[in-house]
């Protein structure tokens, strides 16, 4: 069944559960299921939008986003959630490659849409629809990467592979009917997105955070609402840890469920985030937006395996491909897959093939099943023909007590003798304290590496850049280089 049919669901067996709250604000089930029906009919008969259009939506953390957003689906039309800080000039590009039959957003927006609408001129809209027999390999969604390479990618998703990714979320997190979630990311990604679809999907109660949330309000909210449920970027977590470790430990007795991903995480951070909630199942994701959330990894179920990312999530297959002595990349199976790029059948056959997605991640796997991720193929170093993973040398980095987040790349050899060298970028935990010396860092490195891998450039920073979703931009850094 799709996603917006088992939201309308719950409108007709527990209309007066809360389904969504925002700015103390409570709407009910019953309440978004008649206002879900109503917009799709007025995107129908007042804007003459048809089941297969596309439609642009400005991804804010207001139920007017989100009630369009399933408004879109009833109809049958595919929707695309836009980051509404973006620059006019990524918005505009993005609308030209998509060309979109309509876009939405609270205000005007000055990128070049073909046609332009308030989300307040639905506001109005009575009546209704019946549900729409939407096929499940219909577009449901495209969705922009935010990754770690310059160039973004529009991902279609069906309908089936949303669905698909929500039965095997939730089984493994563990969102249920009753739960409330704090939502803090942003709408306009897989992550943010992925997490509406599950709590909404099952029933439970979603809280939307109005504006950004720095540490304490986050915390305030969670016990305000008193939160069952909650998930983060690994970013996010480590400002939650440096700043107010003790207070996320006010919520451990009624958090039960914490989902992670998007990015890495350092070991430390996982063991202190488990010592701070031993009782809430923490689960963080391996995934892509081509392929959500393909693996996990349960902190407290698998203490031992912390720097894995997990195994497979059910009724999703993992290999890896092209590997020599166990290392190759990483390639996905399940019905949670993209449908391909939109308008780019010749990179979507790069990278789809016999119904494997090719990630462009290089892993490893052992004989009990667990995937280790390496690095990005586009990550690896090449120094001298030798290949150099920035994830090893950050690895011993980030046991150094005065580094808080690092990350390599490789940048040209400005004597031309290696091809490329190791640069680094580091932020130190504690900004007023004295750091140590490059030749100290080179001195910790040389013993746990090969002299090739240790890094000729060493930088310290205020922050990594980020997407929205909270991986390093390495291409940021290389640039900057």
């Amino acid at each position: 069944m799709p996603v917006y049919r088992r939201v309308l669901a719950h409108a007709a067996t527990d209309p007066a559960r809360p389904a969504i709250v925002h700015d103390g604000a409570v709407l009910t089930f019953g309440d978004l299921g008649a206002t879900v029906r109503a917009r799709a009919r007025a995107l129908a008969e007042r804007f003459g939008l048809r089941p297969g259009d596309r439609v642009a939506l400005l991804a804010e953390p207001h139920p007017e986003f989100l009630l369009t957003y399933l408004a879109v689906h009833a109809l049958g039309a595919a929707c695309v959630p836009l980051d509404a800080r973006a620059p006019a000039a990524r918005l505009d590009g993005i609308l030209r490659h998509v060309s979109p039959a309509a876009t939405f957003s609270s205000g005007g927006i000055a990128a070049g849409a073909a046609r332009q609408a308030r989300y307040s001129d639905l506001a109005s809209a009575t009546g209704g629809t019946a549900d729409t027999e939407v096929p499940a390999e219909a577009v449901a969604d495209i969705l922009l990467t935010t990754g770690t390479t310059a160039e973004a990618k529009a991902v279609v998703l069906s309908h089936r592979a949303l669905a698909s990714a929500v039965e095997h979320i939730n089984a493994v997190v563990g969102t249920r009917p009753g739960d409330v979630e704090v939502l803090a990311l942003p709408l306009h990604h897989s992550f943010g997105l992925g997490r509406v679809r599950c709590v909404l999907a099952c029933g439970a109660t979603l809280v939307l955070t109005p504006g950004r949330m720095d540490g304490a309000r986050l915390i305030e909210a969670l016990v305000a609402h008193r939160a069952t449920g909650f998930a983060s970027v690994p970013a996010g977590i480590s400002i939650l840890l440096a700043g107010n470790g003790r207070q996320l430990g006010r919520v451990a007795g009624q958090l039960r469920y914490l989902e992670l991903g998007s990015s890495s995480m350092p070991v430390e951070q996982k063991r202190a985030l488990m010592r701070l909630l031993p009782e809430t199942r923490i689960a963080m994701h391996y995934g892509l937006t081509e392929a959500s959330r393909s693996a996990f990894l349960r902190f407290h179920e698998n203490p031992d395996r912390l720097e894995s990312i997990g195994r497979p999530s059910p009724g999703v297959q993992m290999r890896i491909a092209g590997g020599e002595g166990g290392a190759g990349e990483i390639e996905i199976r399940g019905d949670h897959l993209m449908s391909g790029y939109w308008q780019a059948p010749e990179r979507t056959a790069r990278v789809l093939d016999g119904g494997w997605l090719r990630t462009g991640d290089l892993g490893r796997t052992d004989a009990d099943g667990w995937f280790y991720l390496e690095a990005r193929k586009d990550d690896v170093i090449n120094v001298g023909g030798r290949k150099v993973l920035p994830g090893e040398i950050e690895e011993v980095l980030l046991g150094h007590p005065a580094i808080r987040e690092c990350a390599c790349v490789g940048v040209p050899d400005p004597q031309g003798l290696a091809g490329e060298i190791v640069s680094v970028w580091m932020v130190p935990r504690r900004p007023d304290r004295a750091r140590p010396a490059f030749s100290e860092l080179a001195k910790l490195l040389r013993t746990r590496l090969e002299p090739y891998k240790v890094p000729r450039r060493f930088h310290w920073t205020d922050a990594l850049p980020r997407s929205a979703s909270g991986k390093v931009l390495r291409h940021r850094l290389r640039e900057d280089a």
